[in-house]
């Protein structure tokens, strides 16, 4: 069977469209979730909380700030800047306000229900960004800058990452920004959250409603 290919990359793309921004969405939640458990929050949240309480912007607008800075930053080191990576600047911290906008997530008072708050947001923070990595349209700021900075070091991504990750939430401790035991726990269970998401992706990948969705056919011939 002949396939309309012109009509099939149209859907495809409308569909990488699609992941990124449900992506970022689930991941705005997982940030807001962390946030309101209030037993520390990631990294670089600890940066961005801490410069908005010191400057009164909302936590969404630095994201935003912060994400631009990285972009030129890595622009700067010539370090190629895909449309994701924009997406991702733009609308993560859009995302962050209007969630804590529209006010639906909890703000508990029990310890262990404020851990299992947390625990949920480190699971959707994860699974989001295994979502909005399964368009493929670029990595995000953090990535970009990471990149770049490995470029012009001898150090390897992982050592560059983890100096990012350090500096980010001890700049962001001096200017007030929630460090905590979530930190810690964000810090040595994200990878894992984000790994049983990919997996969840690619096993859907396999079904037939994924099949029917990507090729927009009942009835495929492979290799046509």
């Amino acid at each position: 069977m002949k396939l309309d290919l012109s009509g099939k990359k149209v859907r495809q793309t409308v569909l990488r469209y699609l992941a990124i921004f449900v992506g970022l969405f689930i991941v705005g939640n997982g940030i807001v979730l962390t946030i309101q458990a209030n037993i520390g929050v990631n990294p670089w949240d600890v940066l961005h909380i801490g410069i908005a309480n010191r400057t009164g912007l909302t936590i969404g607008t630095v994201i935003q700030a912060v994400g631009l800075l990285l972009v030129v930053v890595s622009y700067f080191f010539k370090v190629k800047i895909y449309i994701g990576t924009v997406l991702n600047m733009i609308f993560l911290g859009l995302f962050v306000d209007l969630v804590i906008a529209w006010a639906y997530v909890p703000n508990p008072e029990l310890i262990w229900h404020r851990i299992l708050l947390y625990v949920t947001g480190v699971i959707v923070f994860g699974f989001g960004v295994a979502v909005y990595i399964s368009a493929n349209l670029g990595a995000g700021p953090r990535d970009s800058l990471m990149l770049a900075l490995t470029r012009v070091s001898r150090f390897r991504a992982g050592t560059i990452r983890t100096f990012m990750e350090v500096t980010a939430a001890t700049a962001g401790f001096f200017l007030g920004g929630p460090l905590g035991i979530g930190t810690v726990i964000f810090a040595l269970t994200v990878g894992f959250f984000m790994e049983i998401g990919f997996t969840i992706i690619k096993a859907f990948k396999r079904t037939r409603p994924y099949e029917l969705i990507w090729n927009g056919t009942k009835h495929v011939t492979r290799g046509v």
